[in-house]
């Protein structure tokens, strides 16, 4: 469209050029795109043309079809020349000698000088106001867009005038300390309120004790009213859309006041329903990058005040006691486990959170029901170190056996704002009477004391010297610090050292049980070489280990259970001063639903959902725990067990190493195996496990009664069992094992030895818990290791383990 007029009309230009120097012919290249057309461009004098052409007449039929064809090649490149510069499209430069004259130029193009970029708003009010000159503009200059684009002579413009720099402002927070505070309020505001807005929002800043007196009030483009105060410690920027009711607040501080009445009082004074205010409350560092990251903030600043969200939640309780300052909230019931309660509640001491109300049942149902179920008798005393909510109490009198139960909490404060706003917590009404509040139960004894200093004085000093027996407990249960806060006080040091750990396992009785909470479970670990995320944990290890030993062997148990509001899985320590509790833990589905039916309340009975399959669940040691005991105790012989090659390894049927004759009194190595291999696996797997008290209960049921096949069965246990005092003591028989019919030996000459357990003594440095071998009891219990190595075709005798000491 642009190409053939335009190289028409170049042509018709230099055809009129050679006529004027009377040049002969024609320009060949031009006359054959031109169909043979020699005629001279717009504005040649005709007088000329009949001139160089006598021959035909001046309005020739053909010189007229000639003229108008020249005339539309012409307009043709008027149109491509208006839209090649309206698109910037370059052309083909023709020398300035070779124009004749330029269409009209278009519109001219005005050259301006930029105006130097605008200023940020000065931020403190007090400053004076600063304004820059208006930049200089250069005049209008006009550019002729021609056939053949012309460069634009260049235009010397002045430069704009410098703007002085502003006047020095005071920074707002020049002084301020490493953190400030900052608070984001967004609400609706009621029609007739939000006209009122700079009245109202000067209302609250002096109502929270900020200064007030500067404002701002300006109006932007969008059409929001914009409201900025700066004053001292404090700035403030609100926008406000009059049409909508719609307020947003940013409020900057470096003072450490609560802020938290600011958004209530400005939510009211806007007449705005809380439950729709969003807001937010966080502390800021900018030297540092620590305010982006989760960890090192406290309970409180991360689920409340940041909110983790925009859930509402509103502080109806804040007490500061003679110890700490004790918070309860309100927000919405995120997981209700009661239908009929709507909302949940959440206590923080000292901005670190206790408990919630929609999953505090869970906490605390794992804290005292283990411990409950597994005293062998049914505990009667019972002592509570801390919950000051008092919901531990309350767990711990829905069973019938207990005649007192001590709450010994230092803060009085605690149990009066647990009274106030967490009913839930400590209401006993189940059962006859039934009581509104724990508290109010006559086997209840609140002592508002020291732990520590009222063991001490209930003992005369020393509990392990001599104690009475009415002095002592049933079970201990310790609901205070986390170990994590070891490094942080003295009481915390002492609450878990070895002294005050000696102390409660004195204080109770013989069969007595002591349950206390952990923390934050560890981590499981990728198991790659290096990997060190769990070295934080390893002193909880040591806690456990200490414990352990003032009780029973292979009585003190982990567990662990989620709890949502804590935002992971959160670990207790049992532990047992007798076997018989021991054999109780390890207590089967059924065994621990009938004890719950004996010893609840029957009232309470259905407001528990501890059961016998939530016991089952905690009856094994976390995977995370026993990553972390090999960890912290390099060249464990229980670790290296479960390293330990086997025989059944990559073999799909159970013992093919083996075969015996068809009445089992020949048995032949199938295949090698090489020396200190385990040869035990499938024994334990297919063993038939019983207690060692279920077995004699057995023994003094056939002989008080004189049952022939009952004494049968316990002769057969007899003979063929493998006895092993770990979960209280149990007895394995290998059902269908062909290495069970191997006699294993004994001593040095044994072909294969029965994989013995550490010798353990109070003196030694062994552990009295071990979870590698508490998660794998069975396997340990009828593990066969071959000291030498079995050559195929080896014949083994066969024979019993009676012989063997057990």
């Amino acid at each position: 469209f642009f190409e053939a007029p335009l190289f028409s009309s170049l042509c018709l230009v230099a055809s009129v050029e050679k006529s004027r120097k009377k040049l002969p012919g024609t320009s060949h290249g031009c006359g054959q795109h031109m169909r043979g057309m020699n005629t001279q461009g717009r504005g040649h004098n005709a007088a000329a043309t009949s001139k160089q052409s006598a021959t035909p007449p001046l309005f020739d039929r053909a010189f007229m079809s000639k003229l108008i064809k020249a005339m539309y090649y012409v307009l043709f490149f008027l149109a491509g020349a208006f839209v090649a510069t309206e698109l910037n499209l370059s052309a083909t430069t023709v020398p300035l000698q070779t124009q004749l004259q330029c269409p009209p130029p278009p519109p001219p193009v005005v050259i301006r000088v930029p105006a130097p970029p605008e200023r940020k708003e000065v931020a403190a009010a007090e400053c004076p106001k600063h304004e820059c000159p208006a930049p200089v503009e250069c005049p209008e200059v006009s550019c002729p867009k021609c056939p053949d684009p012309v460069e634009c002579p260049a235009v010397d413009c002045p430069k704009p005038k410098e703007c002085p720099e502003a006047t020095a402002c005071p920074d707002l927070y020049a002084s301020r300390p490493a953190e400030f505070q900052t608070v984001q309020v967004d609400f609706r505001g009621q029609a007739d309120k939000v006209k009122e807005a700079k009245n109202l929002v000067v209302e609250t800043l002096k109502s929270t004790g900020f200064d007030a007196t500067t404002a701002h009030t300006t109006k932007s483009a969008t059409g929001e009213l914009v409201l900025t105060f700066a004053a001292g410690t404090v700035r403030l920027d609100a926008y406000v859309w009059l049409d909508t009711g719609a307020v947003s607040v940013d409020l900057h501080t470096n003072t450490s006041v609560d802020l938290f009445p600011f958004v209530t009082t400005l939510a009211d004074n806007f007449g705005a329903n809380f439950r729709n205010v969003r807001w937010k409350i966080f502390t800021r560092d900018p030297a540092t990058t620590g305010d982006l990251l989760f960890f090192g903030k406290k309970d409180l600043t991360v689920q409340m005040l940041e909110g983790e969200g925009s859930f509402w939640r509103q502080r109806i309780g804040n007490f500061q006691s003679k110890y700490q300052n004790i918070q309860v909230w309100e927000t919405d019931n995120m997981s209700p486990l009661d239908p009929t309660v709507t909302v949940n509640r959440v206590l923080y001491l000292d901005e670190t959170q206790q408990s919630a109300t929609d999953d505090e049942i869970i906490y605390h149902e794992h804290l005292i029901h283990p411990a409950m179920l597994a005293h062998p008798t049914g505990a009667k005393k019972v002592a509570i170190l801390g919950g000051g909510e008092g919901a531990s109490l309350r767990e711990t009198l829905r069973h019938s056996t207990v005649t007192e139960a001590y709450m010994i909490e230092l803060d009085g404060g605690v149990v009066e704002e647990s009274k106030k706003y967490l009913q839930q917590m400590n209401n006993c009404s189940f059962g006859e009477p039934g009581y509104k509040s724990c508290f109010d139960d006559p086997r209840t004894r609140l002592v508002l004391e020291d732990c520590v200093g009222w063991f001490k004085n209930r003992f005369k000093g020393d509990a392990c010297a001599g104690a009475a027996n009415e002095s002592k407990f049933d079970v201990i249960v310790m609901d205070l610090l986390d170990p994590e806060y070891k490094a942080e006080g003295e009481f915390a040091k002492y609450l878990y050292s070895k002294k005050q750990i000696e102390t409660l396992a004195c204080a109770l009785n013989d069969d007595g049980v002591f349950v206390a909470q952990l923390g934050e479970s560890p981590f499981q670990m990728s198991r790659l070489p290096g990997d060190s995320k769990n070295k934080e944990y390893a002193f909880k290890v040591d806690i456990v280990d200490m414990i352990s030993r003032h009780f029973a062997p292979y009585g003190t148990f982990v567990y662990s259970r989620f709890i949502p509001s804590f935002k992971g899985p959160w670990t207790y320590v049992l532990a047992c001063k007798s076997t018989a509790c021991v054999e109780r833990w390890h207590s089967n589905i059924a065994a621990v639903d009938l004890a719950k039916r004996q010893r609840l309340i029957p009232a309470a009975y259905n407001q528990v959902g501890f059961d016998g399959a939530s016991q089952a669940k905690i009856q094994q040691i976390p995977l995370e725990w026993q990553e972390l005991y090999c960890d912290h105790t390099p060249g464990s012989p229980s670790c290296d067990f479960l390293r330990m090659r086997s025989a059944e390894d990559g073999a799909l049927t159970p013992e093919s190493y083996l075969t015996a004759d068809s009445d089992s009194k020949s048995i032949t190595v199938a295949r090698a195996v090489g020396t200190n291999v385990n040869v035990g696996m499938y024994g334990g797997a297919a063993a038939l496990e019983v207690p060692r008290s279920t077995l004699e209960a057995l023994r003094t049921f056939a002989d008080a009664h004189n049952l022939s096949e009952h004494k049968q069965v316990v002769s057969w246990f007899d003979k063929y069992s493998q006895s092993c005092d770990l979960m209280g003591g149990r007895v394995f028989v290998p059902l269908n094992s062909v290495m069970s019919l191997v006699d294993q030996g004994c001593g040095e000459t044994a072909i294969a030895a029965r994989a013995s357990l550490p010798v353990l003594s109070k003196t030694q440095n062994d552990t009295y818990w071990n979870p590698p071998l508490m998660r794998h009891a069975r396997e340990f219990c009828t593990a066969a290791r071959a000291t030498k190595g079995l050559e195929k075709g080896t014949v083994l005798r066969t024979g019993t383990h009676s012989s063997c000491p057990q």
